[in-house]
């Protein structure tokens, strides 16, 4: 027969082991959680875009891109964290704003996205009073924002046609909120640089390509060649 006091130790030692192995049940399962929901550095994967059928990706992207403080703000920070100062992109348009922006130059954007932690995105664009007239190229940048955090992605060259006059592209949100979770989107903006018009864009808005300026030289060497042999029959 175990003595009272030797029984009460027991007990207590019974109890030590068990907070013990419930700390290190909970403290697994945190870990666990945690680690499906890790941070990833923003990839140029993550956003692309599609116009007329050509498809643009980033060459350049950014993390820790500041939310809140209206689009002004977020503007400048997107701008400071992809390397071209705090003013460097002017605001376009982003997908909760009722308004319509002034846009860039002779041009005006709106932007839409589907909401969720993965989506869809578009923009469509319309000739404004001033210049650049479409075509036109033109720097985009965008910015997802979610959970008090965002990340920018930068695209080069993009093409903005006469017809069609929009595109649409996906998202994908890898940044961490304060809580440690992937967020769902709170609103994408868009911003641009460095538009310029399409000079050798033909009717169909496509850089008219040197083939084809070889071929109208050669058929125009063919009728001239035609013309003597006429002349000396």
């Amino acid at each position: 027969m175990i003595c009272a006091p030797l029984l009460s130790i027991l007990r207590r030692v019974n109890m030590k082991i068990l907070n013990l192995l419930n700390a290190a049940v909970i403290g697994t399962l945190m870990s666990v959680a945690s680690f499906g929901a890790q941070a990833a550095p923003c990839a140029l994967t993550d956003v692309s875009l599609t116009i007329n059928g050509v498809v643009y990706a980033p060459t350049a992207c950014a993390d820790s891109v500041s939310q809140g403080g209206g689009p002004l703000s977020e503007t400048n920070s997107l701008s400071s964290k992809l390397g071209y100062g705090s003013n460097g992109l002017t605001y376009l348009d982003k997908s909760d704003d009722a308004g319509t922006p002034t846009g860039i130059g002779g041009v005006v954007f709106t932007v839409s996205a589907s909401g969720g932690n993965d989506g869809t995105w578009s923009v469509s664009w319309a000739e404004a009073p001033g210049t650049p007239n479409l075509p036109l190229y033109i720097d985009f940048a965008v910015a997802l924002f979610g959970g008090n955090n965002g990340a920018g992605y930068y695209f080069e060259d993009v093409l903005l046609t006469s017809s069609p006059t929009s595109g649409s592209g996906t998202y994908d949100i890898n940044f961490l909120n304060n809580g440690g979770q992937q967020p769902k989107l709170s609103h994408l903006l868009l911003a641009g640089r460095d538009a310029r018009e399409c000079t050798t864009c033909g009717s169909t808005d496509v850089p008219l390509p040197g083939t084809a300026l070889l071929l109208g030289l050669g058929l125009g060497a063919l009728g001239f060649t035609g013309a003597r042999r006429g002349r000396k029959a």
